[in-house]
């Protein structure tokens, strides 16, 4: 697998990195609700929109980790 730095970044750091990519959002959001007064909706919606982003990146580490497991040669 030394040939696919990418694939291991993800199949070591794939969980770590759907919940950092999950929280980044409503982080962001937090910040604009409480520094720059932006409307509290707009935190809800960060909510929603990082537990779906989430989901798609903890689903595209888990199909990196099958993909690596079946096909690269250990």
């Amino acid at each position: 697998m030394e040939q696919y730095p990418a694939v291991r970044m993800m199949v070591r750091h794939g969980s770590l990195l759907a919940i950092l990519v999950g929280l980044s959002l409503p982080a962001l959001a937090l910040f604009g609700v409480l520094g720059a007064g932006w409307h509290w909706v707009w935190l809800l919606a960060a909510l929603v929109a990082g537990a779906a982003l989430w989901f798609v990146f903890r689903t595209f580490a888990e199909l990196t980790q099958i993909i690596a497991d079946m096909l690269l040669p250990q």
